[in-house]
């Protein structure tokens, strides 16, 4: 199961994308925009997708998203949903 304590933390990903894998899931966060005009706000992006390969050499079919708040809670909430897939998708 992942744990917060394997993520890095918000400021981290204000500047740069996370990647990491955990029994035959990989997964990625970063920082993305969400909405347009004056709903334009920051959110944390989430992505899980099956090994073997990396982000950019998997089909975009094979992937799957979730936006969460840019913050603590965010990704808390991102942590809980890869657990979640990786129950239905990996095991």
């Amino acid at each position: 199961m992942l744990e917060r304590e394997g993520f890095m933390p918000i400021n981290y990903l204000k500047k740069e994308s996370y990647t990491g894998s955990y029994r035959g899931m990989r997964f990625k966060m970063m920082k993305a925009k969400a909405g347009e005009g004056e709903e334009e706000r920051e959110v944390l992006r989430t992505c899980h997708w099956p090994e073997p390969y990396s982000f950019d050499a998997t089909d975009d079919r094979l992937k799957a998203w979730k936006d969460t708040s840019f913050d603590e809670e965010g990704i808390q909430a991102a942590i809980g949903w890869l657990n979640q897939a990786y129950k239905e998708h990996y095991r």
